[in-house]
């Protein structure tokens, strides 16, 4: 999509800061929806203080399409399971009773319909968009929402913006809006009365996704705290950071709009054949090496790019056709950066096996969302043809954005699962397992880096030899090294522990790091060196107290 912005006159008195956050919020939506439509909005800048933001969708083609007409487009233009789900589960008799549903000019023109302008619209501008201060400070940062004390406004722009595309309902139960058609107040009931409790379901309203707002816009997520980190929530909190969520890249595109998500859309195998994971539900049945297994939950994440900038171990891991051995994954396979891998015998983290040939991680606009499957038990789930893990107590469950479902359907209970197999982060068996996986896409074999040694030791001994070390020359490849006592080499290893501090410190990507255990009984002073060629690593430099 291309959000083209039209500032008017009254933005000139509006902060610095202003023009460049609402570019960037437009730019995250741009990014997001994937529909070859440019739509045109007009910014203005309230300066009254009583505004904080407001928004005007401008509807297509004298507003009204048919149900019939609605219904064929979305499934003509469904390009996810969730789209074709969501429209296989429509009521079967129109519920407009004839009138029609209404459409913005962006949905419209999205579901390739006839995109009319009302005659009121001037100049092409297909919405309209305001803001201010709303009596609060603004934050216009574009990379940390949550300061304390201010409201982001990032976050308060793609609230808006969204509105302006086609987040908006009547919620009357005569008129409706697209959003209108997924808005239950109970299972198979179309919401009817104006601020009375509804739900946002794509299932005929057998199931909740999230709740509406029964206080401000009822076309909002409910003044809850588990949205106040949503930029489709119905407020906004000081020291909030405010972003895109999964349940919003769902609503966005079962109303008309593509919506690119990295890992939705991977397969997973189950009894009765592969399943999109994001079609499954609690209670379904996947199949495992110990044979079927019942869902228990699925953890929902979702972050902005802007979030996850530089950060390996958030952005997500993209294995294609073939990465894996011969037909392995079948297709392009999406997970996060720390899902476990099963390869040969154990789990590697997919991020530390990163060629940037058949696995690759890089840099990304719009939402990474993320689905994690609780079994039971820690196990191995087949997706797209390879074994990897179930969640397994890798992050807590409160780090997901759905974690209230968990402690609604099991209260009081959060118990440690036992590995399924061994997990594999570093060392040598992971070069090993690196060196593997390059040859499928043959890769020449690693040779040592040569040219300078940084790093240090910062500790030897008792029980511990521990530092890091890497070559500038070739910043991300693991220097292989040999602790020695005496002439004797007690270890035989590779530096790449991954280390925040490291990482912090702009070494690399903070995997660099190394430690060994050291043997009982040790005589002569310990070395570390490097394994090519015997370069002596130094000590750490040691502060007076």
């Amino acid at each position: 999509m291309d959000i083209q912005l039209v500032f008017d006159t009254t933005t000139s008195a509006a902060p610095n800061g202003f023009t460049a956050a609402v570019d960037y919020a437009a730019s995250q939506l741009d990014s997001l929806i994937t529909n070859n439509v440019t739509v045109t909005i007009d910014v203005s800048w309230d300066n009254s203080g009583t505004v904080l933001g407001e928004a005007q969708p401008y509807f297509a083609s004298g507003g009204l399409y048919s149900y019939a007409s609605v219904v064929a487009a979305l499934r003509a233009n469904a390009q996810t399971s969730t789209q074709l789900a969501a429209v296989n589960n429509m009521p079967a008799t129109d519920p407009t009773g004839g009138k029609g549903v209404y459409l913005t000019i962006a949905q419209a023109e999205a579901l390739k319909l006839p995109a009319t302008a009302l005659s009121n619209q001037l100049g092409g501008i297909d919405g309209a968009v305001t803001f201010g201060t709303g009596g609060g400070v603004l934050n216009f940062s574009t990379t940390n929402g949550a300061v304390a004390g201010e409201i982001d406004f990032t976050g308060t722009a793609e609230h808006e913006l969204s509105h302006a595309l086609g987040r908006a309902d009547f919620n009357d139960g005569s008129n409706y809006t697209l959003m209108d058609l997924y808005a239950y107040s109970s299972p198979g009931t179309l919401q009817s009365t104006p601020y009375a409790p509804t739900y946002f379901s794509i299932n005929d309203g057998q199931t909740t996704l999230a709740s509406f707002d029964t206080t401000s816009d009822y076309s909002d997520w409910a003044d809850q705290t588990q949205y106040r980190n949503d930029a489709f929530g119905a407020y906004t909190y000081p020291g909030y950071a405010t972003t895109i969520s999964a349940v919003d890249t769902t609503l966005m595109s079962v109303l008309g709009f593509d919506v690119a998500c990295f890992c939705p859309g991977t397969m997973i195998l189950t009894p009765g054949g592969e399943v999109a994971v994001e079609c499954l539900s609690i209670g379904d049945e996947v199949v495992t090496p110990n044979g079927p297994a019942r869902i228990k939950w699925i953890g929902r994440s979702a972050y902005e790019g802007r979030f996850l900038a530089g950060n390996p171990l958030m952005l997500p891991v993209i294995f294609l056709p073939g990465a894996l051995g011969e037909g392995l994954p079948r297709r392009k396979m999406s997970v996060s950066s720390g899902h476990g891998v099963f390869l040969h015998g154990v789990l590697v983290p997919a991020w530390r096996l990163v060629n940037q040939v058949s696995v690759l991680q890089g840099e990304v606009e719009g939402v990474v969302e993320y689905l994690h499957i609780d079994l039971d038990r820690h196990d191995l789930l087949t997706a797209d043809g390879c074994l990897s893990e179930s969640w397994g107590n890798g992050v807590p469950r409160s780090w997901f954005q759905n974690a209230a479902e968990y402690a609604a359907l099991y209260p009081g209970e959060d118990k440690t699962y036992a590995p399924c197999a061994p997990r594999v982060e570093d060392g040598l068996v992971l070069e090993a397992l690196r060196e593997w996986v390059n040859g499928q896409t043959g890769l020449p074999r690693a040779v040592e880096p040569q040219g300078a040694l940084h790093g240090a030791v910062e500790q030897a001994g008792p029980d511990i030899c521990a530092g890091w070390a890497q070559c500038p020359q070739a910043p991300e490849q693991p220097v292989s090294l040999l602790v020695m006592a005496g002439g004797e080499i007690l270890a035989r290893l590779a530096a790449n522990i991954y280390r925040a501090d490291l990482r912090a410190a702009g070494i690399g990507k903070g995997c660099c790091g190394f430690a060994v255990k050291l043997p009982e009984g040790i005589t002569g002073e310990i070395s570390v060196r490097r394994a090519s060629d015997g370069a002596v690593l130094g000590w750490m430099e040691r502060k007076a107290a």
